[in-house]
This record gives C-alpha cells, structure tokens and sequence, in this order.
C-alpha cells in the first residue's frame, strides 16, 4: 500500500529547476509514484496539500526550509529519500577554483555585476516568495529583469514594474518563460534568424509560436519580449508592454510591431491601440478570444484571427505572397470522416486555447477545458467529461513538484494513452515545442506511447486520429523535420501550425449525438 514519506532540510534553499530535475530523475529510476520538493513556502504548502502530499513535518516547516514529499511502496520511497538526498548533496559539492577549493562565483547579484560591470539582464528563476527581492536588488543595479518565476502576487508585480518605468528599464513577467533580446533565445526559445520584427507577448509558447513561424516564412525576428500574461490587464496596465514597445519604437533595425497576447483590459487595450497609432511602422496584432478589432483597424494597426495568421501577415510586409503551407488542401473544404470528440493534449497554455477556440467555433456538441474558454465547462485535469476536451498539461494542477511537461513529457505521455484507449475520443489533436529548454526526444516518446496504446487497445487505438504541430525551426536540437518525421513514421498527422492542426482535426470530426 502506497505511503507518503517526506523530508526537512531547514534553512537550504535550492532553485526550483534543480529540485524539478532532481524530483523526475528520482521518481523515474525508484518508481515510485510521486517525488516533490519545494521550498516550504505557504504557497507551495497549498500545492503539497491539493496533492496529497502534505504531512505534519512539511506543516511545521519554515519558508526557508526545504520539503521533499515521496509517495509510493514502502522500501521504494526509502530508496527514493536516499536517492534525493545523494543528489542534494551532489548538487552542492564545491567547484574547483578559489581559495581552499571554494568556488568565486559571485553569491549576489550586487556581487555579480561589480565582478561583470557590464551586465544589464538578470534571468531570475528562484521562488515567488524570495523573486521580488532578487528582481528589486537587480533593478537597483540597473539591470534588466526576465523574471522566470511564478507565484508572483499582483501587487509584487504592480511595484516591481512601476519601478522599472521610474528607472527607464524593462521587467519581463513574472512567469516569462521565452524571450529573444539582441538575438539571443533566453530560457524557452529556438534558433530564430535575426531579422526586422519585434514582438511584445503576454503568452510564452505563443511568442514561440510566433517567431518559429516567421522564421519559416523566412523573416527573422530582432526582439521578442515576453511580458507576462498578467501585464496587460488593467490592474497592471500595460507597464512592461509600453516599455517594449517604447525600445522597439527607438531601435531602426525593428522594421514592424506584432503584438500578441491574452486579452487585455479595456483601459489598457485602448492605451495600446494610441500608443500603436503613434509606431511609424506596421503594427500586427492578436488577442486570444477577440474577433472584433474595429478600433485597431480603424487606428490603422493589422489584427489577425489566429497565430499563423498574424505570423503569415506580418511575413508577407517582408515577402508578399508567402503562405505556410506544407500540406495540400490543409485549408480545403471540410471533410467528415470519424464519429466521436476531439480530445487536446498540450504543454503549452496557449496553445491549448487557441486550438480549443478554433474547434469550439467548428465542433457541435459538448465542449470543455480546465482553461477559462467562453462556451465551454471549466473542468479539472481529474474530472471525466464527455464531449470534445481541451487540456493545457502545463497547468499548476498538473506541475506540483514536477517539471513542465515541455521539459518532462511523462505525464502527457501517460494522457496520450490514456486518451487513445478512450472509446469516445475520435481525434486526438496535440502540440509539441523543442528548442531550448525542451525535452529532447518528445518525438520518439510520442511515437512509444502510441505504440504502448496500440498493445494495451489490442490494435483498437490505431484506428483513430492522431493530429500535432511541432513548433520549433531546423537550426533547432533535434531539428523541426527530424521530429516531425519520427512522428509521421508512427502514423501521425502533422499540420504545419497549432492553428491549421486545429482546424484539420475539427473537421475530420462527427461528434456522437447527444
């Protein structure tokens, strides 16, 4: 029977991408159940409890101490608790150089900038509860902040920005994941060519998207700044946007705007579109779940219904004509061809509501997502539905001590079967983002959990759909092409973006009557 064991390290902090690495590692070689180790933060003490993995010890724990939560067989988690430990103190073991052996890396951020008097960015990825300190102290230094961490509150976000704007610097997130600066991919990003676009974006895997897309289209990007989902809504006010968009503004090698995003606020969306008027340049944008842009086109900016189409308008500014696609008839007249629903499975949140919005405009029947979408049923990862459903994997729901399922796609893997032995999924559409930062051989694990559904259906799962996007470019590792191969050789459907995806797998569908 299943135990939760858990561990106390007081005052150790360790970086929350180090603990995610060391939690996979160890769950996948003792095989037990569930590894997590967080800082015992009160936010990450709700996460511990949500997941059944709250005991008296991790209770009792101070914000600075560190908690490891083990589930599974008795002797498996003991081999687990030591396995962490080992690598815990691995992870600590002094670099060669300095005196007695000590490393002389600077501890501090102050600390690093008198050692390299240039610097101007700091990527700060420690946790929430400890980010806005380290994002003040880089700001006080005159730097430039992408701030990777999560579980930032609103008005930690709010000071943090109104500090950068009184300093002329930028703050990127909280919870910015990709960003491209001078040409240079930071965190999740891929190997874009510099070129004259830049981007402002509220959405990671959307900016991902993207400038993946202008890249094939063959029209490099100069700057993407991922700003944050939170940042354009009216609370926040479009503090980081305005700032892009000012840099942008003042740099000539940027030669047109793309703005993309979540919805922004009322306020903010009008502060945008008069900030946009004044850009000299063309300006293209996309708001998820907007159809109505007659203030922007009236303000003369270039709105988009979807991702590929905002990449595809914006490339053609550069090289008029060209059209994305690599597959025929892939924007042909609807063709019906399965009875059942459309299930998503994705890693990436915007993905997942762009293609969840592009089939609830297409599909009849019940919809339902555990992503805020109009029309359809808000749901947990753990609830069963039935009709067409969309997941975004990369939820905190389904992140509790474990890394994102771009970096560690086991749990989306594990959805993928599960899916494809469901007998009212007729379709299964997903996503797939390589670059930086992501799983190497999400590809080769796509196609052994269609092979591990096949032996589990006894052939059944084989006969339904199975539709992705890889977004990513060929100077990529693994390149575009050799995981869309894999994919293809294992039978799956790839379109060449996450919206044309979604419009083929809605319309390869009949859903069940009701």
């Amino acid at each position: 029977m299943p135990i939760v064991m858990s561990l106390v390290r007081e005052n150790s902090y360790r970086d929350s991408i180090l603990l995610m690495a060391i939690s996979t590692q160890t769950a996948r070689e003792c095989g037990v159940a569930a590894v997590s180790a967080m800082m015992a933060t009160d936010r990450n003490k709700e996460l511990f409890t949500t997941s059944g993995l709250m005991t008296p010890e991790i209770a009792a724990a101070k914000a600075n101490d560190l908690a490891i939560a083990i589930k599974g067989e008795a002797e498996a988690t003991k081999q687990a608790a030591a396995m962490v430990l080992r690598l815990l103190d691995t992870g600590l073991t002094p670099r060669p150089g300095g005196e007695n052996g000590r490393s002389e890396e600077p501890k501090t951020i102050p600390a690093a900038k008198k050692t390299v008097p240039g610097l101007n960015l700091s990527l700060i990825a420690v946790a929430g509860d400890y980010a806005r300190y380290e994002a003040s102290l880089a700001l006080a230094e005159g730097m430039d902040v992408m701030l990777y961490s999560d579980n930032i509150s609103l008005s930690d976000e709010l000071a943090l920005k109104k500090l950068a704007r009184r300093k002329g610097l930028l703050v990127m997130g909280p919870d910015c994941g990709t960003a491209i600066v001078d040409g240079t991919p930071l965190a999740f990003a891929n190997r874009v060519a510099r070129g004259p676009v830049g981007i402002v974006a509220a959405s990671g895997t959307g900016l991902q998207e993207v400038s993946c897309l202008l890249h094939r289209l063959g029209v490099g990007i100069n700057h993407a700044y991922g700003v944050g989902g939170r940042d354009l809504t009216d609370e926040i006010g479009g503090l980081s946007a305005f700032a892009a968009i000012g840099r942008l503004a003042g740099d000539p090698a940027t030669k047109a705007l793309v703005i993309l995003g979540k919805p922004p606020g009322r306020e903010t969306r009008q502060r945008i579109l008069e900030r946009c008027r004044a850009f000299d340049r063309p300006v293209f944008v996309h708001y998820a779940g907007i159809s109505d842009y007659a203030a922007e086109i009236a303000a003369g900016l270039h709105p988009a219904r979807d991702m590929t189409d905002l990449a595809e308008m914006a490339a053609r500014h550069f090289r008029p004509g060209v059209i994305l696609d690599e597959v025929a008839d892939v924007r042909g007249p609807p063709v019906s061809i399965r009875t059942g629903y459309v299930c998503g499975i994705f890693g990436g949140g915007t993905l997942c509501q762009e293609a969840a919005e592009i089939c609830g405009g297409l599909l009849s029947g019940p919809k339902a997502s555990n992503l805020k979408i109009e029309g359809f049923t808000r749901i947990s990862g753990k609830d069963r539905f039935s009709g067409h459903v969309f997941l975004d994997l990369g939820d905190d729901e389904f992140t509790v001590g474990r890394p994102h399922p771009m970096m560690a796609p086991d749990l989306k893997m594990d959805r993928l079967v599960e899916t494809l032995l469901n007998p009212e999924a007729a379709v299964v559409l997903m996503d797939m983002v390589i670059g930086y930062g992501s799983h190497s051989e999400q590809a080769q694990l796509t196609a052994a959990a269609l092979e591990r559904a096949k032996r589990e259906s006894g052939g059944t799962s084989a006969g339904k759909l199975v539709v992705a996007s890889v977004c990513g470019v060929e100077e990529d590792k693994p390149s575009r092409s050799s995981q869309v191969d894999i994919l293809k050789k294992a039978g799956v459907m790839v379109l060449p973006s996450n919206a044309l995806a979604a419009r083929w797998a809605a319309r390869t569908v009949i859903p069940k009557p009701l």
